[in-house]
């Protein structure tokens, strides 16, 4: 098993057993909220993970699971456009005043073909393209720090129940591509839920949630993933697709040897003119692995067996005059748990970790390092860290990603309001 692979990658998680007995908005003259749902005209199907931005501005959003958006913009930019963004699909532009005061806007995305002479018919192996790509991330990235607003959110499901709930707005420092410095985060303001009983025998801590996030960034950290220059892996060029009207080629990626090494497996999409990674989906053949769970687990009882179900991971980035950003991440992790010393130990309840981030707003002027003891560490547990950033009056005028209907019922008994900071 290969160390590079798990420089604290993304989820640990902490079990104890214990016993346990537990969106409104407030509006600003200066801002409006604006919602909606995007689908494919082809299929009339929501696109999950739209990128939804006010044009010229580092505003906002992506869409959630079932393709509805939020997003707060300054009401003096009524009259510019919301963007919307989706792989394989034509960028579309609304002007933000139709969709002003019209809380059910439903917005069809065309799909775009690329015009085969724009570009070079390609299959076969794909190891050059991907080498390339990664000698020219100095390039294609930023050279210098830049300051990141972002919406995190974290969540813990017990099969199809959520149990546990975090979200938070952050400050991110996000290091020069080129150099070793690492990004910081710290935390604005958070809140949390969690919906734990008396018969729950297992309490999960999910440690590192922030951090991992921020090692997701494949471009600022490609060692997690393909080592030095991805060379235990196999590269296949499948074709080629659009994203944000540009054309990207579409690589594949398997272990080059299966069933030894804990590896990942994904979809690569390079942006064909500058060969910048743009999107990464991919997943860690944990299946069937006895040996994955000690990835993933830091503690646990000794009568308690643990089988990892998936792993699975997806990062995004959006480009702007010429460089390219960090931009959306998620994660999600699914195992299986069982007792071997108790009769119902006979059945096994799945738990599911999940977390998304989501960069909000950037800048490049005032970039300062964070003070140390601001910093979120890769240790901490970002449920346990929330509760000294909470606020009665809460965040205003960040975007956030609307939650699932589960997760609004939860975040219904926090806070009222929502404010921007000063």
């Amino acid at each position: 098993m290969k160390s590079h692979l798990f420089i604290l990658l993304l989820t640990l998680c902490l079990f104890t057993v214990m016993g346990y007995a537990n969106e409104a908005t407030q509006t600003n003259d200066s801002v409006v909220t604006l919602r909606g749902r995007v689908l494919g005209a082809d299929t009339n199907q929501p696109l999950v993970y739209a990128s939804v931005t006010v044009k010229n501005s580092n505003i906002s959003s992506v869409t959630n699971q079932d393709g509805y958006f939020s997003i707060r913009v300054p009401l003096s930019a009524k009259n510019s456009q919301l963007i919307i963004r989706h792989l394989s699909y034509a960028n579309k532009a609304i002007p933000i005043i139709t969709l002003i005061d019209n809380p059910n806007n439903h917005i069809l995305m065309s799909p775009s073909s690329i015009p085969l002479k724009e570009i070079e018919i390609v299959s076969g192996d794909g190891a050059p393209l991907i080498k390339e790509a990664l000698q020219k991330i100095p390039v294609n990235y930023s050279d210098e720090p830049n300051m990141m607003i972002a919406f995190y959110r974290e969540s813990i499901k017990k099969g199809n129940n959520y149990i546990s709930l975090v979200e938070a707005v952050l400050d991110i420092y996000k290091a020069p591509y080129h150099s070793y410095s690492d990004d910081q985060a710290r935390i604005y303001i958070g809140r949390k839920a969690t919906d734990i009983t008396p018969r729950d025998t297992v309490m999960l801590k999910f440690q590192g949630g922030i951090s991992d996030a921020l090692l997701l960034d494949v471009a600022k950290n490609p060692e997690i993933v393909f080592g030095k220059e991805g060379e235990e892996y196999i590269f296949n060029i499948e074709g080629t697709t659009n994203i944000n009207n540009k054309p990207q080629y579409i690589i594949s990626f398997l272990p080059m040897v299966s069933g030894q090494d804990i590896l990942f497996r994904g979809t690569i999409y390079l942006d064909v003119n500058s060969l910048a990674f743009s999107r990464i989906d991919f997943n860690m053949n944990v299946e069937g692995r006895k040996d994955a769970s000690n990835i993933f687990i830091k503690r646990k009882p000794a009568k308690m067996k643990v089988n990892m179900e998936h792993a699975a991971y997806t990062v995004n980035y959006i480009e702007s005059n010429g460089k390219w950003y960090f931009n959306y991440c998620k994660t999600d992790v699914a195992f299986k748990v069982r007792w071997t010393n108790r009769f119902f130990g006979l059945f096994s309840t799945t738990y599911t970790i999940g977390s998304e981030m989501a960069i909000t707003d950037r800048y490049s002027n005032g970039v300062v390092k964070f003070p140390r003891q601001e910093r979120i560490k890769s240790t901490d547990v970002i449920a346990e860290k929330v509760e000294y950033f909470q606020d009665p009056d809460f965040w205003g005028d960040y975007n956030v990603i609307e939650p699932d209907q589960e997760i609004t019922k939860a975040i219904k008994r926090l806070s009222e309001k929502l404010r921007r900071r000063e």
